[in-house]
């Protein structure tokens, strides 16, 4: 084999291996990009998830403050009653709605705390619901508070 020839299977060697390494360059960016479009798929889906968990936590809370605020209501009607059974039943109902309303902030702010939903977009929504909540209810939020993650969103926000 000349030396001649020899250079020429190289040539003939090295094109057919720049053609493969090319077409699987080109396999790879096609994986890539289908890559890609699952990630941008993905980050849309969860994104559509993070809205529906908040959607879900504040019907809930709209839920448990209209329980709050009927138990109120009933309340404040037997101010001047003689039914001291009555009024100890509806203060009973006011005080396990007002649990339920709190626990369902709590666990809104406990999202926030652990950045499951946005703080910022969260403060601008949340921030005189949660300061009439800590002011409303201020008995509730003393130092060894059950509702401890409304009283660090509190602080936080308190400054902003």
């Amino acid at each position: 084999m000349t030396a001649e020839t020899y250079n020429l299977v190289n040539v003939w060697l090295y094109s057919i291996s720049a053609l493969i390494a090319l077409i699987m360059l080109g396999i790879a960016l096609f994986q890539l990009k289908g890559l890609t479009d699952q990630v941008k798929q993905a980050v849309k889906s969860n994104s559509i998830n993070q809205l529906n968990a908040l959607l879900s936590l504040e019907q809930q809370i709209a839920d448990r403050r209209l329980s709050l605020s009927k138990a109120g209501i009933e309340l404040a009607e037997l101010k001047d009653s003689e039914d001291q059974n009555k009024i100890d039943s509806c203060k009973l109902k006011f005080d396990e709605a007002k649990q339920m309303y709190l626990n369902g902030l709590d666990r809104l702010c406990f999202c926030v705390l652990k950045s499951l939903l946005d703080s910022e977009d969260m403060r601008l929504e949340y921030r005189e619901i949660i300061n009439s909540a800590v002011k409303d209810f201020s008995e509730d939020f003393h130092t060894a508070t059950p509702y401890r993650n409304v009283k660090k969103v509190y602080e936080q926000w308190a400054d902003k």
